[in-house]
């Protein structure tokens, strides 16, 4: 279902018994999140509401992601049907007649992918004219980060030239009660942005969104394709017009339905050192020079409670994020690389770190075709590894994938470095910055056609007749 803001999805979870609320006070420097991770680590993973956060009066909630009903709720189906049905609006039938009736359901799908624009946010939101960021419970999560950091923050940014918007979800470290590091790395949209403003010599400006509903939040962390906006695609899924209303001090549009929204600018000749930052990875990101983010007004719902997530070593929700992505992608993967079956991105490599795929195998030098198409596909190309086997192999089970990995490669044959690639900037082992290498490795069987002379061995089974056979006669023993 689509929610009609975050207030709305919260008090939904609280008539399933989905939140806790918290009266007792919390302190915003480390307990807060370490409050939100061990519910997490103990199995509860409930929602849970801080009203009581030390130096705020502004309540605090976190782990809105945290389980995969939760998930389903906020997209209206499994992830996976979400992607199958975004597929069918692409694909084109064969007959006039289904051409004609896709149509029709095309413009109905369709209702919902460009936001309806007012000129006044309403009567529901005050403007606070001084800006001042320690009136919100902004959390530092790990002993060694360089400060408080905003981890939900959706960012609102525009194309100089042809003012299409881009809303990405980038770290912001706080320095003072109107300024913040934005950390948007260069291979995103806002960087590219600030690049195509840093060569017109012009200041950009940005919208920082701190809440909105769990569907828009979610929409600035998909991998969706240049052009596609983060705000039609929330329409598209939830079959829903988003509204959306024009900035007062910045040439841009933000959700109606927003908690606290940051009106600002940023000077692409300025940076300053942002960081360290306890990371996806497990490690702290070293620190690096950024954009600064200068606040000129707030724009505050009444009574508005502020988004925040951990950030650090697995598992915490953002697994949950990160799995809903890759089913969400999948069809569409499918659909562009027909021989895929399956796609693990796992989560104990942080995703992008290595990513499994099987293939139906049909010609020699397949899995390197697959390989190379994985690292020419959006997001994908940050994927440090990538493992291919065969469609006999399940890659969301470890054992079968290393079992794989290890008996049906020759590692000279069929491991493939690629030197002086794109990598993630969080990959903290590449000898540099944003550039490093990539691995491939393929542990599908081989044939005569790829020059394996040798016969390849069966696979060891028993055959299904008497599999059915000895659970026929021996069900009593629990076979």
């Amino acid at each position: 279902m689509a929610y009609e803001d975050l207030g709305d999805y919260l008090s939904t979870l609280k008539k399933s018994n989905m939140i806790k609320e918290v009266v007792t006070e919390v302190d915003p420097n480390l307990e807060l999140t370490h409050i939100l991770s061990e519910e997490l680590r103990i199995g509860n993973k409930s929602t849970i509401l801080f009203t009581n956060v030390k130096g705020s009066e502004i309540p605090a909630v976190g782990n809105l992601f945290s389980t995969w009903d939760r998930m389903k709720m906020i997209l209206g189906d499994d992830p996976e049907a979400v992607g199958k049905h975004l597929l069918s609006i692409i694909q084109v039938p064969g007959d006039t007649e289904s051409l004609i009736s896709r149509g029709l359901q095309m413009m109905r799908e369709l209702g919902g992918i460009k936001p309806r624009v007012s000129s006044s946010i309403g009567s529901g939101h005050s403007v606070i004219e001084k800006p001042d960021l320690g009136r919100y419970p902004i959390c530092k999560t790990w002993p060694e980060d360089g400060g408080k950091f905003i981890t939900l923050p959706l960012v609102v940014t525009s194309d100089p030239v042809t003012g299409t918007r881009n809303v990405g979800m980038y770290r912001m470290q706080m320095y003072d009660s109107e300024t913040l590091g934005m950390h948007w790395q260069i291979h995103k949209g806002g960087a590219e942005h600030e690049h195509d403003y840093s060569e017109r010599k012009k200041i950009m400006d940005v919208a920082v969104i701190l809440g909105t509903d769990p569907l828009t939040i979610f929409s600035a962390v998909a991998p969706l394709p240049n052009g596609i906006d983060e705000f039609s695609f929330s329409g598209l899924v939830s079959k829903k017009r988003m509204e959306l209303v024009k900035g007062q001090t910045v040439n841009l549009e933000y959700p109606k339905n927003s908690e606290i929204v940051l009106e600002g600018y940023v000077d692409p000749s300025e940076t300053r050192i942002e960081g360290p930052f306890g990371d996806h990875t497990g490690y702290y990101s070293l620190e690096e020079e950024f954009p600064v983010f200068h606040i000129k007004r707030i724009i505050e719902k009444k009574n508005p409670v502020y988004p925040t997530t951990i950030v650090g070593k697995l598992w915490h929700e953002d697994v949950i994020l990160g799995k809903a992505i890759e089913r969400m992608f999948l069809p569409i993967i499918r659909f562009q690389i027909p021989e895929i079956v399956e796609m693990n991105t796992m989560e104990e490599a942080v995703f992008h770190n290595m990513v499994v795929v099987s293939i139906r195998k049909r010609y020699p030098g397949q899995a390197k075709k697959v390989m190379f198409a994985l690292w020419g596909l959006g997001q994908l190309m940050f994927s440090k590894i990538i493992v291919v086997v065969d469609s006999d192999i399940d890659v969301h089970d470890r054992k079968q994938v290393i079992w794989a990995m290890t008996t049906r490669i020759d590692p000279q044959r069929d491991v493939t470095i690629i030197p002086g690639t794109v990598t993630d900037s969080l990959d903290h082992a590449s000898q540099m910055f944003n550039y490093g290498s990539k691995m491939g490795i393929d542990a599908t069987r081989k044939n005569a056609d790829e020059g394996y002379t040798r016969k390849w061995p069966e696979v060891m089974d028993v055959p299904d007749e008497l599999k059915e056979t000895v659970k026929k006669r021996w069900s009593e023993y629990g076979l």
